[in-house]
């Protein structure tokens, strides 16, 4: 499973990374004012919240252990 790291000291609350996923795997906590990686096992690594973040304050660390590349399948 995918990892998302979210540095709570440096998020600013801007919400970039919670409007840039597009899957849904970040969520917003309105009473902390903070993102929350409600489903990290959704996250399909295109890192839109890792880069819109002005502060650096999300990591995405993939998952390439449990990844099969199309190449596999065909023996």
């Amino acid at each position: 499973m995918n990892k998302i790291i979210i540095n709570q000291e440096l998020c600013i609350g801007c919400k970039l990374c919670f409007k840039s996923c597009f899957i849904d795997v970040i969520k917003w906590d309105e009473k902390a004012r903070r993102p929350v990686v409600a489903y990290p096992q959704d996250c399909v690594q295109c890192l839109f919240c890792e880069l819109n973040c002005p502060k650096r304050a999300v990591k995405v660390v993939p998952d390439y252990a449990h990844y099969r590349f199309p190449r596999e399948n065909i023996l």
